[in-house]
């Protein structure tokens, strides 16, 4: 295996960190998402926020909440995500790889 070091000391770096926390959080919250759709379950309680916000709309889609609307849902997961006290870690941190 071979070790590259990566200076989480300076912006770039985290930066590139970041960016890569994000696109794992986002892959993993999307699928969540498709397999609550899957099994129909409204874990995010979108249903109980449009009973509240639009109640005159719930009262038309009630019945078929689970089955017909809530896999037509879309949802658009946004992420940010910022690294702190990077001091902690010893520089520069050792990355293996493959």
């Amino acid at each position: 295996m071979e070790e590259t070091g990566l200076a989480v000391s300076e912006r770039e770096p985290l930066e590139l960190l970041e960016q890569e926390k994000e696109k794992a959080i986002k892959r993993d919250v999307e699928a969540a998402l498709r397999r609550s759709k899957e099994l129909r379950s409204d874990f995010l309680g979108l249903g109980d926020r449009l009973y509240r916000e639009y109640p005159e709309v719930w009262e038309k889609v009630k019945d078929d909440w689970r089955d017909v609307w809530l896999p037509r849902v879309a949802v658009d997961v946004k992420v940010t995500s910022e690294l702190t006290r990077t001091g902690l870690i010893l520089d520069p941190l050792q990355i293996k790889g493959h």
